[in-house]
């Protein structure tokens, strides 16, 4: 009886600290890593996101590009940060995908990072260059089968390399992808003519949508996209299966305490309620993140399991 009071007590003080941490974040300045470079959707989201924790917490919130390795560079830096929630990254769909196509990685996506939560989301688009004369999926279906088509991406392992090769292997779609180095010189071979189609999230390919360098083929997804009505779903045209979507998520290194990535997770969602932010967001065709921290967690566990079988069916072999 006097050991089953004292592990109990072990264990409130345990809870206790966790909560008085929690309670007491942050004190000085958070570091947001971004593991890529600057003036891509993600360092503005991240930008966006600094700027209005910095409101909420009174305290500095400053943003640091660690571009390299697909974002590995940037991650393994957090993985091996301190716990506290001082250093914290903004990552993308990409990070769910490393465990499929990367042969070692510097730290284990798994058990090394946290979720705490999902900043932003939009559906998944495919763009089309002037070498493809449909300007609907409908008609770029029975185009394909003419003439194998290429799929820029912005290199191995990229959200756009796995879109891509979902979208065929589920279109029946013949084709094979071209790499580049990110996804830049993605979009601009696309619109040399170097390729056909580019597959990203909305906030990465409308801008180029909009000023008619390319031209939108369909959202990837069961259904169309609220922001972009005119805008065909590969589901309507009878190419099930895909159900993923770009996101842009916050993280902390491992072993974070639960008391503090609630909270973190909390202020997220603070920040996310801003007008200032929905603006920003709402302007690049991005919705606002939602949910737990589990439930990120859960989502990307997921994922990491459907880009592992999808790169053994696909033959994607790892770096």
């Amino acid at each position: 009886m006097k050991f089953k009071f004292i592990k109990l007590a072990l264990l409130g003080l345990v809870a206790a600290a966790g909560t008085a941490v929690a309670e007491d974040f942050p004190n000085k300045t958070v570091t947001i890593i971004i593991p890529y470079g600057g003036g891509g959707s993600t360092d503005l989201i991240a930008r966006q996101l600094a700027h209005e924790l910095n409101q909420i917490w009174g305290q500095p919130v400053i943003v640091e590009n660690r571009p390299g390795a697909g974002s590995m560079i940037g991650t393994a830096f957090l993985s091996k940060s301190k716990p506290d929630g001082y250093t914290l990254l903004v990552n993308t769909a990409a990070h769910a995908a490393a465990p499929a196509v990367q042969k070692s990685l510097p730290f284990n996506p798994r058990t090394d990072i946290t979720p705490i939560g999902m900043v932003a989301t939009s559906p998944y688009m495919a763009v089309a260059g002037a070498n493809v004369k449909s300007s609907n999926f409908a008609d770029f279906l029975k185009e394909a089968k003419e003439r194998p088509m290429f799929f820029s991406t912005a290199g191995v392992g990229s959200s756009s390399h796995f879109a891509a090769e979902l979208l065929m292997q589920q279109g029946n779609i013949p084709g094979d992808v071209v790499h580049f180095a990110g996804g830049g010189e993605a979009q601009v071979n696309l619109m040399g003519g170097h390729a056909d189609v580019y597959i990203s999230n909305t906030a990465s390919v409308m801008p180029y949508v909009n000023n008619g360098q390319v031209k939108p083929l369909v959202i990837l997804g069961p259904d169309r996209y609220d922001a972009l009505p005119d805008v065909q779903s590969s589901g309507e045209n009878g190419v099930t299966g895909i159900e993923i979507d770009g996101w842009n998520g916050l993280f902390g290194p491992g072993n974070m305490d639960p008391k503090l990535v609630e909270k973190i997770n909390a202020d997220m969602h603070k920040a996310l309620g801003k007008d200032s932010f929905k603006q920003v967001l709402a302007d690049n065709f991005v919705q606002p993140g939602s949910g737990s921290a589990t439930e990120f967690k859960a989502q990307i566990e997921k994922e990491m399991d459907l880009w592992v079988k999808l790169a053994q069916e696909r033959s994607i072999v790892a770096q």
